[in-house]
């Protein structure tokens, strides 16, 4: 009677070690805490001054400062050099920039940077893309004229972000772990505002989003999930993150942005999406589960130059600076290790 009870102990224990292998996952590695603290949060950058030399860093993939006074990050088709104009006075701390523009009529194309196939080399991999921007006070669907008091107007414009588009993407093809997913930022305004804060009465943010396929089981970490509704079908395959409180940008003024994609293990809900304003974590979305096949990894960069919004009757102009896209956690530009201006 004794053995008996000693054998149904033994299975019990096993199946209660069993049961803590399966549900266990693999620790998080220590890229993973990277950029994590209060405050602003030093990266790659850190150890190289207004980021000459970065391009150096073994988990650096591209950078682009327009110093050399031409466009020189590889895009398919061309198109960031084809849409692009590198203008002097306007660069930060630097001579030159990239000017976006948007003319009356046009809203601009996407614009893809190849991530190589080493990017995706070891385990539980991510991605960075840090862009500066200056955004002139042309962005605005009023400029040159008056406000409409009654007018509530809004503007959108995408940012940058990491993807995946393997087989047909789009708003009628939710993605599904199969296909495709990615992480952005976008940046909208509107009005009119009464606020300080506000640009001649004109609101206007960046914040992250994600197409992905389980928004539902994403946990806002940092920052406020909205779920978006699909647009076919009754699953959700979108959410924005807002941060709290959000970060309102001031026209004629750079700030730095920094989207992060850290890759789940297939058909795991271990991945995560990240957005920091000048070094500083605005949201962060945990619990995410991008892909559930094991080649199913981000393949491009999105240097966007798509205006989502109506046209407006006149130029939209914002400026870019100091890009870089990496494997490691980048943050703000410094000029020494006190330097952390944006």
């Amino acid at each position: 009677m004794r053995s008996l009870y000693h054998f149904f102990i033994l299975i019990a224990i096993s199946s209660l070690i069993g049961a803590c292998q399966k549900s266990s996952t693999a620790p998080v590695p220590p890229h993973f805490n990277e950029g994590l603290e209060e405050g602003i949060n030093l990266g790659l950058a850190a150890n190289y001054s207004n980021d000459q030399g970065i391009h150096l860093n073994p988990y650096v993939l591209a950078v682009e400062n327009f110093e050399s006074g031409k466009v020189t990050i590889e895009t398919e088709e061309n198109r960031y050099k084809e849409h692009v104009k590198v203008v002097a006075g306007e660069g930060y701390k630097s001579s030159f920039a990239g000017e976006h523009s948007w003319e009356e009529g046009h809203n601009g194309p996407t614009c893809r940077y190849p991530i190589p196939e080493s990017a995706h080399e070891g385990e539980r991999t991510a991605y960075f893309v840090r862009m500066y921007f200056k955004y002139d006070s042309s962005f605005h669907p009023y400029y040159g004229r008056e406000f409409p008091e009654d007018t509530y107007d809004g503007v959108g414009v995408k940012g940058f972000g990491i993807y995946n588009e393997q087989g047909p993407s789009g708003k009628k093809n939710p993605c599904d772990g199969t296909n495709w997913y990615g992480v952005a930022c976008q940046f909208v305004g509107w009005g009119p505002s009464a606020k300080d804060v506000a640009n001649n009465k004109f609101l206007w943010f960046g914040h992250l989003y994600s197409y992905n396929p389980d928004p539902k089981a994403a946990k806002a970490a940092v920052g406020e999930i909205k779920i978006s509704n699909p647009s076919v079908g009754d699953k959700p395959y979108r959410f924005s993150i807002y941060s709290d409180p959000y970060h309102y940008l001031k026209f004629e003024e750079w700030n730095c942005y920094e989207v992060g994609l850290y890759l789940n293990t297939p058909g795991r809900n271990d991945g995560e999406a990240r957005f920091w304003i000048n070094g500083i974590l605005q949201s962060r979305a945990t619990n995410m589960r991008f892909r559930d096949i094991e080649d199913l990894k981000p393949l491009t960069v999105h240097l966007n130059l798509h205006r989502t919004t109506d046209d407006f009757p006149h130029t939209m102009k914002r400026y870019a600076d100091n890009i870089v896209i990496a494997r490691r956690y980048i943050g703000p530009t410094v000029s020494s290790a006190q330097d952390t201006e944006p």
